[in-house]
């Protein structure tokens, strides 16, 4: 499952990232037992982008040893175009971390673009 991330640059709870990404990980093992791939596509800005890549670091051997392969693609591109590219890529899901004008644009877009997202 391709996993979009979307974070404001103020968010900090660390925590509540892991709290969400566990939280996805074990429902699309509920409906999709047999999909353990996740790749989470972000653009590395400040916030929970960053805690993504965080998180992946820490937990990608554990996972491994569940059977999970998680994956993290970075998009260099800074533009507002490069976050249309990444709607369109065939993801699963957005997770959407904080209150931004990005991310109040994002929201819009996956909506329309009719893409389930998660908003924190």
């Amino acid at each position: 499952m391709r996993v979009l991330v979307f974070g404001s640059n103020d968010w900090s709870d660390y925590n509540d990232l892991i709290r969400q990404i566990t939280l996805l990980i074990e429902d699309n093992k509920h409906h999709y037992p047999d999909d353990k791939e996740f790749t989470f596509v972000h653009k590395g800005s400040r916030g929970a982008e960053t805690m993504v890549t965080e998180y992946i670091g820490k937990t990608e051997k554990f996972l491994a040893q569940k059977g999970y392969k998680i994956k993290e693609e970075l998009v260099r591109d800074r533009s507002s175009l490069s976050d249309v590219k990444m709607m369109e890529s065939d993801p699963g899901i957005a997770m959407v971390f904080g209150d931004s004008a990005r991310n109040k644009k994002m929201i819009a877009l996956l909506k329309a673009m009719e893409i389930p997202y998660r908003y924190f």
